[in-house]
């Protein structure tokens, strides 16, 4: 919690020492039906607790952003964000979720392009069923690199703190302190035509239970492309292995591993300035030494995308 009211606070001395230029007001909201897994990587150790099933599930995902993005003087940008995401599923009224995310963001960027820096910090809190399952304060910073002075090539690092609170989930042990670095890599085409991505990530978390913790390296890739004046295509893949610390249970005695490997490829179409269409369809693959951890199957989604 430290760690966030210190960015916040970075955030804020920075805006108020500056003088405020007009701002603005964004919203970005994506509603589709999506068959997938109801439990994002990051709460995955939450997941077979209390009865709570354990793979894809199929339901209506709606995820909102609304966003004021104040400039400031020079090149330094404030941005307020509060997203909302809830999520209801048509067989398991047990994994309805509803995730609150307020974040602060201050950006700098060097007067010839080539630098920016910027420093984060939000707290998340999510409800399954109407009861409290985590929250979670985080802080990140990045340094983007833009040798040329334009978005044709970067290269971005990341560092991401954060602090999971499962106190009120039905497993304990789970609470614990993350710590995040990696790096991206973009290339993209000067006008916009394309654009591939690289990254890698290693995350080490520290549960209040040792069979909690783990170590995690992530590797993803994706390229996207335009397919037309309205259409944009992308594949995308992502792959996690995820080593815990201690044994799984005293009932098996075995530390647990996983591998999750998610490959899609999606579309979107643009209808108006406003909203688009868009899908995607690809292949989930969740691999464990424990047998009830272990599953995979089809995955896909398809909604109407809103930007104000």
């Amino acid at each position: 919690m430290r760690i966030t009211i210190a960015a916040a606070g970075l955030a804020l001395a920075a805006g108020a020492a500056a003088e405020a230029q007009e701002g603005r007001f964004e919203l970005t909201s994506d509603n589709m039906i999506a068959r997938d897994d109801p439990f994002s990587p990051d709460e995955a150790m939450l997941a077979g607790a209390g009865g709570l099933p354990f793979g894809l599930e199929t339901g209506f995902d709606s995820n909102n952003w609304a966003r004021w993005v104040q400039p400031l003087s020079g090149r330094q940008v404030l941005r307020f964000e509060q997203q909302v995401r809830a999520r209801t599923y048509v067989d398991r009224d047990g994994l309805d979720s509803l995730l609150l995310t307020p974040r602060i963001q201050y950006w700098n960027t060097t007067r010839d392009n080539t630098i920016q820096f910027r420093l984060s910090a939000a707290y998340s809190h999510l409800t399954r069923d109407s009861a409290t399952q985590w929250t979670r304060p985080e802080a990140e910073a990045q340094l983007r690199w833009r040798p040329r002075g334009d978005a044709t090539l970067e290269t971005v690092g990341r560092l991401r703190l954060n602090a999971y609170d499962f106190r009120g989930a039905a497993l304990q042990g789970l609470s614990s302190t993350r710590v995040r670095a990696g790096i991206e890599q973009y290339v993209r085409a000067p006008d916009n035509a394309w654009e591939v991505r690289l990254a890698a990530f290693r995350e080490t978390a520290d549960a209040d239970e040792e069979a909690f913790s783990f170590d995690e390296t992530r590797l993803s890739a994706g390229l996207t492309w335009r397919a037309g004046a309205r259409t944009t295509l992308g594949l995308n893949a992502d792959y996690r292995d995820r080593d815990y610390k201690d044994a799984f249970s005293p009932a098996l005695p075995v530390t647990r591993a996983d591998q999750r490997l998610l490959a899609e490829a999606q579309v979107e179409h643009r209808l108006n300035d406003r909203a688009s269409l868009f899908a995607a369809a690809g292949y989930l693959d969740n691999r464990s030494n424990i047998a009830s951890r272990d599953y995979g199957g089809a995955v896909w989604r398809a909604g109407v995308r809103f930007r104000f």
